[in-house]
């Protein structure tokens, strides 16, 4: 429960922590650990790894198209953040509604550096002058080994997607309480003004009695 709730505000630590693990991961390769891969034949294994390679190429191509409609989510959240703080009045729950803004702003913000990472180059696994070399030595070895790595590295593209949706969608869960909240306060104020003029016509009709 608790970790499930980390995951919920923090996504952005979850993928550091799993970056890593699976960093590390690719430089310890086993046939301990990894018999079933050991077990395929090489035929089948550089069929996947060239799967692994098309995937690689489709994850970073949907990450392109995620940073384009980044960029159109912080055109309205800067529309939407300027007109509550134009039309926003002196409330109780003005603070509140500038605490959610920020927090707002801070998730997207955060969502729009980890899509950025796609730009990052990440390691490709399974080609080179060193690889064949390395295949020549133990061809096993050598392609279970990239393989492996080039899964990894596509969970880490995966989860990077998954991370930079948590942080926009967290960051509009906020901005839409921050409308909800700026809607009330606008009924409020409102109902407040009325019931002050509609006081203030009843004092001044009661003087023009006297």
């Amino acid at each position: 429960m608790i970790s499930s709730i980390i995951e919920l505000l923090f996504p952005f630590y979850v993928l550091w922590k799993f970056k890593r693990n699976k960093k590390l991961s690719i430089d310890k390769v086993s046939f301990e650990k990894h018999s079933y891969y050991f077990e395929l034949n090489n035929e089948i294994i550089a069929t996947r790894l060239k799967e692994e390679h098309d995937r690689a190429q489709k994850i970073d191509e949907k990450t392109s198209k995620f940073i384009f409609g980044l960029s159109i989510c912080f055109t309205a959240f800067g529309v939407s953040a300027t007109i509550i703080a134009k039309l926003l009045p002196t409330h109780v729950l003005k603070p509140l509604i500038i605490f959610f803004l920020s927090f707002s702003s801070s998730y997207m913000l955060i969502g729009g550096i980890v899509s950025l990472g796609a730009f990052q180059l990440m390691a490709k696994f399974g080609y080179g002058t060193v690889f064949e070399y390395q295949k020549y030595k133990n061809e096993k070895f050598s392609m279970v080994h990239a393989l492996i790595g080039q899964e990894n590295t596509n969970l880490i593209r995966q989860v990077r997607n998954e991370v930079a949706y948590l942080c926009i969608r967290n960051g509009f869960v906020l901005l839409l309480i921050s409308f909800i909240l700026f809607s009330l306060t606008i009924i409020h104020s409102s109902h407040r003004d009325y019931l002050k003029n509609l006081n203030q016509n009843k004092i001044i009709s009661t003087q023009k009695k006297h």
